[in-house]
């Protein structure tokens, strides 16, 4: 998109959402409650579930009657999201479609941690603005979006000795301008949002900020976290989190790991190889292969291999990419004993996405002219969103799966292109002409005197 005229920056509000970290009481897993920052920034607590069991080792809390009452709960939760799950599907593999492919570099990304981003987005958006966000999801109204974040909240939440997949948010407010009390309190109470009041852009703000991102990160994301502040222009910022370490059903066994070669798109490097031999459920098609590895009372991690002639990056939007998590009676499966070589890894990739935003047809949070943000503020005119990116890591071995990410938007005042001044331009005297290559290089200049 064409740089925006700015007419001047008195308003930059990030509103960021990270994949990864345990919400704060000083950083410790299972306890998804942030503490005061400095000087008692601290305005609102959102209540949040209690940990179960947290004084119980995993397999004690297997054994105990927690277990079983848990295990019932979350099923019961779960049931309820797969009706609204599959909704998801064209979200999905837009977003995947979008960001996976490449033809020699590692990507990752976090679909869910983005849709959790456009939600927010939509909450403090209005007309048509909103309505694109909406289309983009999948999401017929505000309604139906709130209803999907609230299944899609407490099927993923879990807070328990064997599994993590703590959600969590964070309101950095700026404690000289007023916001819509009902937007703030709606998405205080519907996703969990505390609330930091103080002066953006102090050194106390900024390293409470970080902190607090850090912590709910696990100290996963620093290379991207240890740069964060916030302007002395910015409004508000908000921070949505998610951490999530889960354990195999089956774990590697140790002693079988070995160097073995990767062959890569960059060339051949030793990597340590992770062997099982079990009987599991493999789907093929004529693309790709995929193997599904259950994790404990969580999902599943599939691991797709092309086949010979298919390029990997061709696999991010094929039409049979989800079907090979929806488990049915599709003829694909198969159960066969199956010998899996898996190497230890841990990848992570950082993205622009404002193309992307503009690819899925969200355009008018783009242009000032258009974009309505009035859910959020009325005090301020013409905001758009003038940065957006994400950033995503997930971690493979022998015990199981962690996984981080975050998406970030900024929002900005701005002002539509002003009129363009009227020039006239003839060429009917001596002038000079230059010929540029896409790089710049001046493949031909003159003067012409004479015609």
């Amino acid at each position: 998109m064409k740089n925006t005229y700015i007419k001047k920056s008195i308003l930059a509000i990030l509103l960021t959402s990270l994949l990864a970290g345990c919400a704060s009481t000083g950083g410790t897993p299972g306890s998804p409650h942030p503490a005061p920052g400095p000087d008692g920034l601290l305005a609102l607590t959102a209540a949040y579930p209690e940990p179960t069991a947290p004084d119980m080792t995993a397999q004690q809390f297997i054994e105990s009657d927690d277990y079983g009452e848990w295990r019932s709960a979350s099923l019961e939760k779960l049931r309820a999201a797969e009706k609204v799950s599959g909704r998801l599907d064209g979200y999905y593999a837009a977003i995947m479609a979008e960001l996976l492919p490449s033809e020699n570099k590692n990507t990752v990304c976090s679909p869910l941690n983005m849709f959790i981003a456009f939600a927010m987005l939509a909450e403090v958006t209005d007309g048509n603005s909103r309505q694109q966000i909406l289309d983009a999801l999948g999401i017929s109204d505000i309604d139906e979006l709130r209803s999907t974040v609230t299944s899609l909240w407490e099927s993923n939440y879990a807070d328990t000795p064997v599994v993590k997949s703590l959600l969590a948010n964070s309101f950095w407010l700026r404690n000289s301008v007023t916001f819509n009390e009902d937007t703030l309190a709606r998405l205080a109470s519907d996703y969990y949002a505390s609330s930091f009041s103080g002066e953006p852009g102090s050194a106390a703000m900024d390293e409470a900020l970080r902190k607090w991102t850090d912590d709910n990160t696990g100290g996963l994301l620093t290379d991207y976290t240890k740069d964060m502040h916030l302007d002395a222009a910015t409004v508000l910022a908000l921070v949505s989190t998610l951490y999530y370490k889960a354990e195999w059903v089956d774990h590697f066994n140790q002693n079988a790991t070995a160097p073995e070669t990767f062959h890569g798109a960059d060339g051949d490097t030793i990597v340590d190889m992770m062997h099982m031999t079990d009987i599991t459920g493999v789907f093929s098609t004529d693309t790709f292969t995929s193997v599904g590895l259950s994790l404990m009372d969580s999902g599943t991690m599939y691991f797709f291999l092309p086949n010979e002639n298919t390029p990997v990056s061709a696999l991010a939007s094929d039409p049979d990419l989800l079907a090979a998590t929806r488990r049915s009676e599709d003829p694909r499966w198969r159960y066969p004993m199956v010998n899996l070589s898996v190497p230890k890894f841990s990848v992570s990739a950082k993205t622009d996405l404002l193309e992307t935003i503009a690819d899925l047809g969200i355009t008018d949070v783009l242009d000032p002219g258009i974009s309505d943000f009035t859910p959020l503020t009325e005090d301020v005119d013409s905001l758009f969103l003038s940065q957006a990116e994400h950033a995503a890591l997930v971690e493979v071995d022998e015990d199981g799966v962690t996984g981080a990410a975050y998406t970030l938007f900024a929002l900005a005042e701005g002002a539509a292109e002003p009129p363009a001044e009227q020039v006239d331009f003839v060429l009917d005297r001596p002038f000079l002409f230059l010929v540029t290559s896409r790089d710049g290089s001046v493949l031909f200049s003159g003067v012409v005197n004479n015609i």
